[in-house]
């Protein structure tokens, strides 16, 4: 009966926690593993008792044919080199440029409207997508690869950035599929991933000889940032750079991408709500010019709701650590579970913030209720990990939420109704899994523009 159910997260492991207990041993896809959705223990894994575990092997090779070494895909010091050389990039005060984030937000709009009267239909998903690819690679790269006008027409883009498009897709699933094989990863290979692999690189291979060219002494460099140039300054080695950038390019896309889906999907199924933060906006933002990475941090209207959407939908709502040695973690033993648990080197621990966004007992009656109001008497801790926590926090998350924003806020300003296509589909709020955790209908809704 298990296998038959579809919704790995809500009817599988949400129902073990339900029934069973909040911390417990269980199997999947042929591996078992603890599962915890207590506070306390996904702390102690990722931030007090940090040295305790790591990502552990199997990860790693999953994501290595594409990522190869890079801070997503390594453990001790190349970890912590790693770290090293991006949080000062991810430090600055000015890290977004939104300038281009209004060209990509205008690209967009463009690819909504086209040959709107009224209401226009629109799956609005993969708009997301190749938004977010065309604001991910300008803050890499320097350069659009402007996915969203290939998408219209082919001249408008960078030369071999439709092939890079379908590439980055392609492998993105296959490394979904290494993913649920666990241990049997090698599986899902082939000469079509590795010729994907090999292309994705080779396009990525021209930034890096600019990022390193601009480098050397005397050499006059753009005034506009990107992250590449930048690490270029600090890092020589060519095929580092280009490991670390994929690695940033494949969270950063995914995972905003994923937000912003299940941000557009609440606004088109709770009309008042919609209508509520359209008029905050319109108050705060009356022009283009008045979205600064300021004024958006400030909207509280504006954050209380993205806070709702990513305790409700984390856009990695699963994942695990490997014990390095013998421990324990904080609750989970003896009669009552309050004791500590003991935890053998080598066991893998899971814990899923979906769930955890989701427990009555930690968010009151109506946890599965959609309010971004409560946000308003309510301080994050570690009952709230939509990025992660500890030394392996998301070094982008600030990046995210401030692109995230700046897209709501425009495309808020262009367009004064959303609505379902089908609302008894939507309303479904199916999942659909893989990197991040996306809205499997796609989000297809009928926008207005707004007059």
């Amino acid at each position: 009966m298990r296998k038959a159910r579809e919704d790995l997260l809500d009817d599988i492991f949400g129902d073990d926690v339900r029934i069973a207990s909040t911390t417990q041993r269980t199997q999947f896809e042929g591996t078992t593993s603890l599962l915890t959705v207590e506070p306390a223990n996904v702390q102690a894994m990722l931030a007090t008792q940090f040295k305790d575990f790591e990502l552990g092997a199997m990860r790693i090779n999953q994501f290595y044919p594409l990522l190869g070494s890079s801070i997503f895909t390594s453990d001790g010091r190349f970890w912590e080199h790693s770290r090293a050389l991006f949080r000062p990039q991810f430090n600055r005060e000015s890290l977004n440029d939104l300038e281009g984030t209004e060209d990509a937000v205008r690209d967009l709009i463009d690819a909504i409207s086209a040959g709107m009267d009224g209401f226009q239909e629109v799956e609005l998903l993969p708009l997301l997508q190749n938004f977010t690819l065309d604001t991910a690679t300008s803050f890499l790269f320097g350069e659009s690869v402007k996915s969203q006008r290939c998408s219209l027409d082919e001249a408008d883009g960078l030369q071999g950035s439709k092939q890079f498009r379908e590439d980055f897709e392609f492998v993105n699933k296959t490394l979904l599929n290494r993913i649920r094989l666990q241990s049997a990863y090698w599986l899902a290979d082939g000469r079509r991933f590795r010729k994907a692999v090999a292309r994705i690189r080779a396009f990525t291979e021209q930034f890096v000889e600019k990022a390193l060219n601009a480098s050397q002494p005397g050499k006059v460099t753009s005034k506009k940032y990107n992250l590449l140039s930048a690490l270029a300054t600090q890092c020589q080695d060519r095929e580092e750079l280009q490991n670390q950038s994929l690695a940033v390019l494949l969270a950063g896309r995914d995972s905003t991408a994923a937000l912003l889906g299940w941000a557009f999907t609440r606004l088109a199924l709770h009309s008042e709500i919609f209508h509520d933060l359209r008029r905050a906006i319109l108050n705060d933002f009356n022009t283009q010019k008045s979205i600064t990475a300021t004024a958006l941090k400030s909207c509280r209207p504006l954050q209380h709701f993205f806070n709702e959407v990513l305790r409700l939908h984390p856009v990695v709502p699963i994942n695990n650590r490997q014990a390095v040695r013998d421990t324990t973690l904080p609750r989970g033993g003896g009669p009552d579970e309050t004791m500590p648990i003991a935890i053998k080197k080598g066991q893998v621990v899971t814990f899923s913030v979906y769930l955890m966004h989701r427990r009555v007992d930690l968010w009151g009656e109506d946890a599965l209720s959609f309010r971004p109001e409560r946000w308003a008497q309510r301080i994050p801790s570690w009952q709230f990990l939509p990025f992660s926590g500890g030394p392996r926090v998301c070094i982008g998350q600030q990046f995210a939420l401030i692109e995230a924003s700046y897209i709501l806020v425009r495309m808020l300003q262009q367009y004064d109704a959303i609505e379902p296509v089908d609302r008894t589909d939507m309303a479904a709020l199916k999942k659909g899994l893989g990197l991040t955790m996306w809205p499997a209908d796609s989000v297809n809704v009928r926008m207005h523009r707004a007059r």
